[in-house]
């Protein structure tokens, strides 16, 4: 009956034949979706349409489309979809998740004052200054170059959102989040949280009880979680409530200043969204930064033509005297090739954030 339903209604775009009940769930790649997907692709098109037990999708395969849609028309298509491990993993707290509505935009106006373009400038000495941190550890203990990455990822970020120096190694606040997030990110899928939707009373289980290690891991999750939104944002209050101690600008410092002035029944909400917009800061940060710092060394080592052309364009502009500045950008111009070609090469997140539609217009119109 779906498939004849299907065949008849031609706002849907063309995708693999579903499965009774269970629809193409059993056909897609649970550790890397995006591979399945873009099989379909190529046999189907640029939508295509599928169904994931009780829910029905579409996969974009198009960069226009996906502009078209998701950036174009926002209001209607990039809304979040309901992720069962959401809450109970305590994730709820990074507003990247939450539907499109006042807190939302709430949240989004905080992290956009202090991470739009023009603003991320006054950030440019303090990156610098992390990125020479980096490259000392690299030279004294390059076996745990993964560590330096993740190390230099977060403190740049910690810095910008809490104004927090993280020690060169082994610090205790950088240990909570990365504790934090690891195991976190697995999780804020749609394909992780189909057990959960398909079994919601696995929550509800005893410890004792067999299949009730979803609830234990969840529990775990959210205490870390918790700890790791409300620590370093403690840790702002309290360098701020010290009147000797001159707090430098931060998102958190700044944004708790303005709340001074507003009324005591909107200062619990937007002591809230800071804490949001703060924790999303920070997880965008650590997935992405780093990540991508281990795909241009995997670059580097795969094609090491690539990098004597670029380190040649270093030496003969900038010299072995320093290192290059933002500044020096615009005379690297190879440089920001292989930077460019490393975003392209291996995407950090070939799926994104899983968007939601609001409304179901006809799709046709994008053909």
């Amino acid at each position: 009956r779906f498939i004849k339903k299907r065949q008849n209604n031609p706002s849907l775009p063309p995708g693999p034949v579903p499965l009774p009940l269970l629809g193409n769930v059993l056909s897609i790649d649970t550790q890397e979706p995006w591979l399945t997907y873009t099989e379909w692709g190529a046999t189907y098109g640029d939508l295509v349409f599928m169904r994931h037990l009780g829910e029905e999708m579409v996969v974009i395969n198009s960069q226009h489309i996906a502009e078209a849609l998701l950036d174009k028309r926002s209001r209607i298509y990039s809304d979040r979809p309901y992720l069962a491990t959401l809450k109970p993993y305590g994730w709820s707290i990074s507003f990247a998740f939450i539907g499109y509505g006042d807190e939302w935009r709430l949240c989004r106006r905080l992290f956009h004052q202090t991470f739009r373009p023009e603003s991320a400038v006054k950030f440019r000495p303090m990156q610098i200054r992390r990125a020479r941190e980096m490259i000392v550890n690299l030279v004294d203990e390059p076996q745990h170059y993964h560590d330096h990455f993740a190390t230099f990822a977060l403190s740049v970020v910690m810095s910008a959102v809490y104004d927090y120096d993280i020690s060169a190694r082994d610090d205790p606040l950088l240990r909570i989040v990365v504790k934090a997030l690891i195991p976190g990110t697995a999780v804020l899928t749609p394909e992780s949280a189909l057990m959960l939707k398909t079994f919601p009373f696995l929550l509800k289980l005893p410890d004792w009880c067999w299949g009730s290690s979803i609830k234990r891991s969840a529990r775990a999750s959210t205490e870390r979680v918790n700890q790791m939104a409300d620590m370093p944002f403690q840790y702002v209050q309290q360098r701020m409530a010290d009147n000797s101690f001159v707090t430098r600008s931060s998102m958190v410092a700044e944004n708790l200043r303005r709340m001074e002035t507003q009324e005591e029944a909107s200062k619990p909400a937007f002591e809230n969204a800071l804490k949001k917009a703060a924790v999303t800061g920070i997880g965008a940060s650590y997935d992405t930064t780093g990540a991508i710092l281990m795909v241009f060394v995997l670059a580097m080592v795969l094609y090491p033509d690539i990098q004597k052309r670029a380190q040649a364009e270093i030496d003969s502009v900038i010299g072995r005297d320093r290192l290059p500045m933002f500044e020096d950008r615009a005379s690297l111009p190879y440089i920001d090739a292989v930077m460019r070609e490393t975003f392209r090469w291996q995407p950090v997140t070939p799926l994104g954030i899983v968007p939601r539609q609001v409304i179901w217009p006809v799709l046709k119109m994008i053909s």
